[in-house]
């Protein structure tokens, strides 16, 4: 926890049209961001830029019908003036705001003023889930499950509606002082993505860090790349770094693709078992594997409970992700007696690879086994005992009637 309470909301300044900057009455802003501006956006009256990217800029302002402070995203120029990119930017927008849950800003209009388009959101007073990471390092454990049960919440609502977000990362997860925490930016990715050049070659736009196999490789994605990248985004959040590093974006993307993400007890050990076994299945390279939203924030609540003794992913505040320790001062766990059950609800993962003998770390293997041991390998071994137990009663019961006959 910083000694100067306000250092906990500082945002940090690489703001972008699809990653909208924090604020708070107590931050620490820039000097050309608390400058007064007279802009004004339909009802909304400007008051201060928030940041700038090559896709557009992100203010602040007072929506003056509703009397609340909002966000207020604007196209660029140069993307404006493509007029199929704008009726689709518009189009994403007013798709999203469809969206009504506590758990996804708010779309409050969706408009264009002199050629420009530009939407008001809703405002999070509180911090990104990026920034919050740079200055603080990984989160809480429980309280880092906390978040992604609340963004999984959100997403199941979103997923029902057959809207994918497409650019789940923690830049675009926002927590408010009172610990709620929101998702933002649904569907602008795919509207900036077909709009523009600034992807991989037959990728979609987002982070490469946190982008499902299927989406850096360009293939069509639904509701199951989403669970990946917020599964990544866990990653991250529980370990203070994503799990691949590269020098281009390409050569992240391809370690996503050809690599099962890392999950060993030194970084993980902490956690209960069946938390790790949760994000295993989320970050499955085989989509069909991976669990549903639904599903994850169903689970993560028993977990919660579990451990916590309450199922509630609310959080008291934002000072309850701060509470933490560093990585190097988690002391690896030992693995449970019996690994848990499979989930009911989705089906089991398929091992990717054939398992292999781990080095020990004080006694504890340092990655994880598979995930949920598959039914018929379980069904097997028991077929195998019971054969054995056969053949020692055969061989006994033979070699008795040796004996008895050889008395005779």
């Amino acid at each position: 926890m910083p000694e100067n309470k306000e250092d906990a909301f500082r945002p940090v300044d690489e703001h972008t049209l699809l990653e909208v900057g924090s604020d708070s009455s107590t931050s620490e802003q820039p000097a050309e961001s608390k400058t007064e501006l007279s802009l004004r956006f339909g009802q909304v009256q400007i008051t201060r830029e928030l940041g700038a990217g090559g896709m557009g800029k992100v203010y602040k302002g007072q929506h003056l019908g509703l009397d609340v402070p909002v966000a207020v995203k604007t196209m660029g120029e140069a993307l404006a003036r493509d007029e199929m990119g704008r009726q689709r930017f518009l189009r994403e927008a007013r798709t999203a705001a469809k969206l009504d849950h506590p758990n996804i800003v708010r779309v409050l209009d969706v408009n264009e003023q002199d050629g420009t388009p530009y939407i008001v959101m809703e405002f999070v007073d509180g911090t990104d889930l990026s920034a919050l990471l740079k200055q603080h390092g990984p989160l809480n454990g429980a309280a880092a499950l906390k978040v992604i049960a609340q963004v999984a919440d959100g997403l199941a609502h979103a997923h029902a509606m057959g809207i994918v977000h497409r650019d789940i990362k923690p830049h675009n997860i926002f927590v408010g002082k009172d610990g709620r925490v929101k998702l933002g930016d649904f569907g602008l990715a795919r509207a900036v993505e077909q709009t523009t050049e600034l992807t991989m070659p037959g990728a979609a736009i987002g982070t490469a860090h946190y982008m499902s196999p299927e989406q850096s490789n360009g293939h069509d994605i639904d509701q199951r790349s989403d669970i990946y990248s917020l599964g990544i985004t866990a990653w991250h959040l529980i370990t203070g770094s994503p799990p691949y590093t590269g020098t281009t974006p390409v050569s992240i993307a391809v370690q996503h693709v050809n690599n099962d993400v890392p999950y060993d007890r030194e970084k993980f050990g902490h956690l209960p078992d069946s938390a790790v076994y949760l994000l295993i299945a989320m970050t499955n390279r085989d989509a069909a594997q991976r669990p549903s939203a639904r599903e994850v924030h169903d689970r993560l609540l028993q977990i919660l409970g579990e451990i916590t003794g309450s199922s509630s992913a609310r959080l008291s505040s934002l000072e309850e992700l701060l509470d933490h320790g560093s990585v190097s001062q988690y002391v690896p766990a030992a693995p449970t007696p019996n690994p848990p059950s499979p989930m009911q609800s989705f089906s089991q993962p398929t091992p990717q690879q054939p398992p292999m003998q781990q080095p020990m770390h004080s006694g504890v293997p340092q990655t994880y086994n598979q995930p949920y041991p598959n039914s018929s390998n379980s069904s097997n071994t028991m077929l195998y005992i019971a054969l054995g137990v056969l053949g020692f009663i055969f061989l006994i019961t033979g070699g008795c009637a040796v004996l008895i006959a050889a008395a005779g």
